[in-house]
């Protein structure tokens, strides 16, 4: 069998000795371009793989680094997988990515599971109240930790958010742009601090525009039977012309119910009451909005962006600023 390239033989292929090899492996350290040059033909020609547990041996920290999120299915936290994905390959680090049951015992579990295995830090997909419970477990072991949110929810800790408010208030501005004057907000849970901040920016928007931000318009979905109410919505107000959309489940529903009541959806805006048409922005992904993206227009938190960010500032030992707030964008065409 032959014997595998070792990083003594690319410094004897490359003529320069191994202490250079290693720091220009590791990107460390004042090494020349033609230098650089040589130890990569040097690798190429002799097929070396670089040893990543020989490299932690040696520098002392692994080349992992954990992610935990409650569902990887939800496109918010697949998008910012992604994101942490793009940067962490680019250095050369792998992603031990974990799926937690949205309890606390399932979140202790995943976190606990990851210092084991020796990460160099953790990025974790929100963490509710025990945040700080989290955080003291990591800074023991001395592991840093970033969280990544919808929302704003702790103190102390480096967050890399969305921006609710915003995005609510930029959307809802449009739709009034366009000439609507009656808007309704649909959907999220009622507890939900996401829902919070978003509702905070719509009802901004109402008033700095002189309209009336009217409660009964404002309706949550806090269990799925719910979703229902929205098209008793349409029957009780049909005044209503626009509507902000929490989520992409509850687009769905309201286009379901207006479909029923013979009300069509358009991005014409408020030309006609007596077209019946109804005009709808929704917070969503590019995927998840990319079948009805002709129909709709939707508010982009950016979450591959805010997985950019995240693996950045975890690499670079952390920001100095307590959030990072990640501005939306409007898509409407």
């Amino acid at each position: 069998m032959m014997r595998k390239p070792t990083i003594n033989d690319v410094a004897k292929h490359a003529n320069v000795s191994v202490t250079t090899v290693s720091l220009a492996l590791s990107g460390k350290g004042r090494i020349s371009e033609i230098t650089i040059k040589k130890i990569n033909e040097a690798i190429q020609e002799l097929g070396y793989v670089r040893n990543k547990n020989a490299a932690t041996l040696r520098s002392g920290h692994s080349a992992v680094i954990g992610v935990i999120v409650h569902d990887i299915r939800d496109p918010f936290y697949a998008g910012i997988i992604t994101g942490i994905n793009e940067v962490l390959v680019e250095q050369e680090y792998i992603i031990f990515l974990l799926q937690s049951d949205m309890t606390s015992a399932g979140l202790f579990k995943c976190v606990n599971s990851l210092i084991e295995q020796d990460v160099s830090g953790i990025i974790l997909g929100s963490g509710g109240q025990i945040a700080h419970e989290i955080k003291t477990i990591t800074d023991k072991h001395k592991i840093p930790l970033i969280l990544v949110s919808q929302s704003s929810s702790v103190d102390n800790i480096l967050l890399v958010r969305s921006d609710n408010r915003l995005g609510a208030k930029l959307a809802t501005e449009y739709l009034i742009s366009k000439g609507h004057r009656q808007i309704a907000y649909l959907g999220g849970r009622s507890d939900s601090l996401t829902r919070a901040e978003r509702v905070a920016g719509f009802a901004n928007a109402l008033t700095k525009h002189g309209l009336k931000f009217k409660t009964e318009w404002v309706v949550a979905d806090d269990y799925p039977e719910q979703l229902g109410n929205f098209e008793q919505l349409l029957k009780q107000y049909p005044n209503i012309t626009a509507f902000l959309c929490h989520d992409t489940s509850t687009t769905l529903a309201l286009i379901l119910g207006a479909s029923k009541l013979g009300r069509s959806i358009g991005k014409g805006g408020n030309t006609s009451y007596f077209e019946q048409q109804i005009e709808i922005f929704s917070f969503g992904t590019q995927s998840e909005i990319y079948l009805a993206k002709n129909l709709i227009s939707y508010i982009d938190n950016q979450p591959i962006e805010i997985g950019r960010q995240a693996a950045n500032n975890l690499l670079n030992s952390g920001s100095t600023l307590p959030e990072i707030v990640i501005e939306p964008r409007l898509i409407t065409e």
